[in-house]
């Protein structure tokens, strides 16, 4: 029974080969009507990778190209089969004027990661010189006068200068047009991966300059496209490439068109489970793989780590999006800021959300730059989901979506400790002796980190000293309250952490909760005193600890069904540490 199932599309981005192998389909099939009834020449769809931005381009090339454009590729049949049982074919007037209808351009840049300008320059040349072979027919017609018979030859065997490149597309698509006497469908997928590493490797400038005038001569005012259609994570700000267009349509992940295209829906991923016989998996796959928000309200699941997991033998959830990709972006987010950068981090992973304006225009310069507008970039990458906050506009609440991601900030946060401190084995022993209530060991290990975080706890200091008066007190329990917080990561999964959740008549700094009730929960708080202050870190941990039982923080935790709660205060001045229980 099992193998008359259709197969798990693992790794396949092409609509044809998947149809024809038999591969399960999530119908986005509308996803074509919605492109073609827009008004829009010019349409941006950004999402994060392995969303299915190319097998979505790949369908539109099936459904909208004229067969004889595959003429040279042995494939000039009629693609209409392809599309038997899908949504779009209920639509039979759309069927009529659009199945097969147009010439279509499609290049794709995603496996452009060059290292160097001149490597960079040698695949823009053979992805041009491909889709110019594809249509090579042209050249067995008197369409083209001798000189573009000849340039049109030289692109295709990649000896042109690479400026002659830049008009790829408005020369293929009026060549096309007077061929087919139908304005062309142009497919860019993937425009701004040779962006990110021309960033990376040194060579952005010469980048830019060339993707700016390729895409803006090729699509703007150009009257032999009909659509041009374009894919990408970000969407460029910089030297406006957008914005040098007519009204396009930009579709990010905060845009309502489209909003379920990308990516599957909760309705999607249960008819799948349902199809799988794998209904019982469904909580997992939410805790997992859910928690992203396109649109506002439309909930998606990350579509490479669904099928990956249906697709697993042992049905055990592991991250299979994040290690097909590079986490060194969110590294260098932490590392911006010495003190801010991993603040953020230490927040997200706890559970919390950081509420600010979000970026829906990117400008490198500014990511690598700027701790918030990083943090820009990781929500529009997928490392983050947002939620829109009301009465604000573009002020979002950023979070960790679900269990997958939230490794990848452990893992970061567990390796930063460890190198910035040299002192791998000290989280271990301090939680230890934490979860065995040995307070003695717990403040000698806290007290060693404390003295080894020298350079963490120096930057921390040069940025207090900055602050307004009557905030520094304040900014040092926040560098404190993350301190631990990065500690805990370590922590065993028989427990959560959770940071200033509300339990009493208050919100205590840090709880750490016993998957089972049966075992005691511990609260921490702290209190920081100035280092010119009178009192001492002993006045601050006794006044830490008067605050847990007098905001019933205890009693708080105890209604989640916990029997025994340790009640820790902790006051600090300088490096110095007291710890009252």
């Amino acid at each position: 029974m099992r193998n008359a199932l259709k197969q798990m599309p693992i790794g396949i981005d092409n609509f044809k080969e998947l149809i024809t192998k038999n591969g399960y389909f999530v119908d986005k099939s509308l996803l074509i009507k919605e492109i073609m009834n827009s008004l829009s020449k010019v349409i941006l769809f950004t999402r994060p990778r392995r969303f299915g931005k190319t097998l979505n381009f790949s369908m539109l090339k099936c459904f909208l190209e004229i067969p004889e454009c595959r003429k040279y590729d042995n494939e000039d049949q009629d693609y209409s089969y392809l599309f038997e049982g899908l949504t779009i074919c209920e639509d039979k007037d759309f069927i009529k004027r659009n199945l097969g209808k147009y010439p279509v351009i499609n290049f794709s840049f995603k496996k452009l990661k060059a290292n160097g300008w001149a490597d960079a320059e040698y695949f823009f040349k053979e992805e041009i010189a491909r889709e110019y072979k594809r249509h090579r027919y042209i050249l067995e017609t008197n369409i083209l006068l001798d000189f573009e018979k000849q340039q049109y030859k030289r692109l295709m065997s990649k000896e042109a200068q690479i400026h002659e490149y830049t008009s790829a597309i408005i020369d293929l698509s009026s060549y096309l047009n007077s061929y087919f006497n139908k304005k062309a469908i142009v497919l860019i997928d993937e425009y701004d991966t040779p962006l990110h590493y021309a960033k990376l490797n040194g060579y952005y400038d010469e980048m830019l300059n060339f993707i700016r005038a390729l895409m803006v001569d090729g699509l703007k005012g150009n009257d032999h496209i009909e659509k041009g259609i374009v894919t990408g994570i970000l969407k460029i700000s910089q030297e406006s490439i957008f914005s040098a267009f007519n009204n396009p349509k930009i579709a990010t992940v905060t845009s309502t068109y489209c909003a379920g295209s990308f990516g599957f829906t909760e309705g999607e991923v249960e008819d799948m489970a349902g199809y799988y016989g794998m209904e019982e998996y469904m909580e997992t796959i939410r805790e997992w793989y859910d928690g992203y928000i396109f649109g506002g309200d439309t909930l998606i699941y990350n579509p490479w780590s669904v099928i990956s997991f249906f697709d697993s033998e042992d049905r055990i959830p592991k991250a299979f999006w994040v290690n097909t990709g590079d986490t060194g972006l969110i590294k260098k987010c932490i590392q911006l800021d010495k003190v801010r950068g991993k603040e953020h981090i230490e927040r997200l992973y706890s559970g919390e959300t950081i509420e600010m304006e979000v970026e829906q225009n990117i400008i490198y310069e500014e990511v690598f730059n700027n701790v918030d507008k990083a943090l820009s970039y990781l929500f529009h990458a997928g490392y983050l989901k947002a939620r829109r906050v009301e009465g604000k506009t573009d002020t979002y609440s950023l979070s960790i979506p679900n269990k997958e991601l939230a490794q990848i900030y452990k893992s970061i946060l567990k390796n930063w400790f460890a190198i910035d401190r040299n002192i791998d084995n000290v989280n271990t022993r301090l939680i230890e002796s934490l979860l065995k209530e040995d307070m003695e060991d717990f403040g000698i290990y806290l007290q060693d980190i404390l003295l080894s975080s020298s350079s963490y706890f120096d930057a921390a200091g040069s940025s207090i000293s900055h602050s307004p008066i009557g905030k520094e007190k304040e900014k040092y329990e926040s560098f404190y309250h993350g301190l631990i917080l990065g500690i805990m990561v370590s922590i065993p999964d028989d427990y959560y952490v959770q940071s200033n959740r509300e339990y009493g008549l208050g919100r205590p700094d840090i709880v750490i909760l016993p998957k089972d009730k049966n075992q005691n929960a511990y609260i921490l708080e702290l209190k920081n005193e100035y280092t010119s202050s009178k009192k001492t870190e002993d006045d601050a941990a006794k006044e830490a600890l008067q605050q847990i039982k007098d905001k019933k923080y205890d009693e708080g935790v105890k209604n989640t069904g916990i029997h025994e709660v340790v009640k820790i205060g902790l006051g600090f001045k300088g490096k110095e540490l007291k710890i009252c229980v």
